[in-house]
């Protein structure tokens, strides 16, 4: 994402305490500006991750269903 965007847009989620602190001490300790900004990327991150999960696994099913169709195929 271009640092030039405006963010424009505001998500909002309680924490506890506890969550809270866990989340200032993995900011600080990976050097991040702020929580915002580590929570921010932190999430596009796994939603990335999360992304690429799902284009791997529908290229395994595709990889299957090619082997199926061919095996099937065979069969006739």
């Amino acid at each position: 994402m271009s640092i030039l965007k405006r963010r424009n847009r505001i998500v909002v989620f309680r924490l506890t305490e506890e969550e809270y602190d866990n989340l200032r001490n993995a900011c600080v300790t990976r050097g991040a500006r702020n929580v915002s900004d580590y929570a921010r990327s932190q999430l596009l991150l796994a939603m990335e991750r999360d992304r690429s999960e799902v284009l791997e696994r529908l290229s395994e099913l595709q990889t299957w269903m090619r082997r199926l169709e061919k095996f099937l195929g065979n069969k006739k």
